[in-house]
């Protein structure tokens, strides 16, 4: 326990479920003297971020954007040096062990991502790199500079561990397949208007969600000409994280720099925005699921939030009322169509009614 900070650094970015309920946070101190980071876990998820009341906590080397559990006590942190490491929790989740480290990246590590199995990992840079590493001897084995631009977000497949996912500042969407000898291919992100600043697989599908600097999120199929597009206009700035539901895949939460987190459920041809919170008072930079319904969020004002999404969906009063003029079509055609379409509009969560 003497290794626990003194205090919790302000910039919360981090967070991230165990199936027990506990919870992992990661903060950085952007505007102290010193630019440093550290880990947190609280086995009870509702006395975060309270120092005093955590399980485990260590001061890191320096700040950092993403951490991701590696396996039930392992976690995999990527830092502001462009390096990546290894901290188990021992002691009964009391106490954090530095098992390795590597320093690679020639800029600051911008998203780290796990292949299933837990022996390899992805991790992306503002140096414009993507870098895949055996985590069993702690180097890289391939970097790839496809992206012209800072990398943004990388996201692996849960169940194909040849492929991954990134996006860059250069507008493009990579879809990488390991197998192949020329393993990138890019993705028709249309009709998505801005920058990609988040990526996310939907798992069990095909499908992939990418977020905008303008907070627009696009959810399509990898495969060219298959599946609907679906786009949503949740946030009024940048998207800071999309997460979705691994238990109830349908479900899509995006976080912004508005300071906002939302939810939109996504079926085969359309979606609507179930949930919308604006309790956070600056950007909310983290999500993580915890079961099918319950959803944690972090960001800068240093609060963590526990959103249970089926008791907050959005009423009737949310509703956008379109009036149409239908005297000289066939109404009940008009009726049955709109009632097949939801629309969001102006990130307010509203849906498209017909009078």
């Amino acid at each position: 326990m003497d290794q626990i900070p003194a205090a919790m650094d302000r910039h919360l970015d981090v967070i991230q479920c165990r199936k027990d309920g506990g919870i992992l946070l990661g903060a950085s101190g952007l505007t102290g003297r010193y630019w440093l980071g550290s880990l947190w876990y609280y086995a009870n998820p509702d006395v975060a971020p309270d120092v005093e009341k955590c399980t485990a906590g260590v001061q890191l080397e320096a700040g950092f954007k993403e951490a991701v559990w590696l396996d039930d006590t392992k976690v995999l942190v990527g830092l502001d040096t462009g390096g990546i490491a290894l901290w188990e929790l021992v002691d009964n989740f009391h106490t954090f062990v530095h098992l390795s480290g590597a320093v690679e990246h020639d800029d600051l590590v911008t998203s780290v991502g796990v292949v299933c199995g837990g022996k390899r990992a992805v991790s992306s840079g503002a140096d414009r790199c993507v870098k895949v590493w055996d985590l069993e001897n702690m180097h890289s084995t391939n970097t790839y500079k496809a992206h012209s631009d800072v990398v943004e977000c990388v996201s692996c497949h849960a169940t194909e561990p040849a492929l991954f996912l990134s996006c860059s500042a250069d507008g493009r969407v990579f879809l990488w397949d390991m197998r192949k000898s020329r393993p990138v291919t890019e993705l028709d992100t249309a009709p998505l208007q801005h920058s990609p600043k988040q990526v996310t697989w939907q798992p069990q599908s095909h499908n992939f969600a990418v977020g905008g600097e303008c907070g627009q999120v696009v959810v399509k199929d990898t495969r060219k000409a298959v599946g609907a597009t679906l786009s949503f206009s949740c946030h009024s700035r940048s998207v800071t994280k999309l997460s979705f539901c691994p238990e109830n895949p349908r479900l899509l939460a995006s976080a912004s720099e508005d300071s906002t987190a939302v939810v939109v459920s996504i079926d085969k041809e359309s979606g609507r925005q179930i949930f919308r919170d604006t309790s956070h008072t600056d950007f909310v930079t983290g999500l993580s699921w915890h079961g099918n319904d319950n959803l944690f969020s972090c960001g800068w004002d240093s609060k963590v939030k526990n959103h249970c999404v089926s008791k907050s969906e959005q009423t009737s009063e949310d509703c956008v009322v379109v009036q149409m003029e239908t005297d000289s079509i066939d109404k009940e055609n008009v009726k049955k169509k709109i009632a097949k379409i939801s629309l969001v509009c102006n990130g307010n969560g509203a849906e498209l009614e017909s009078t």
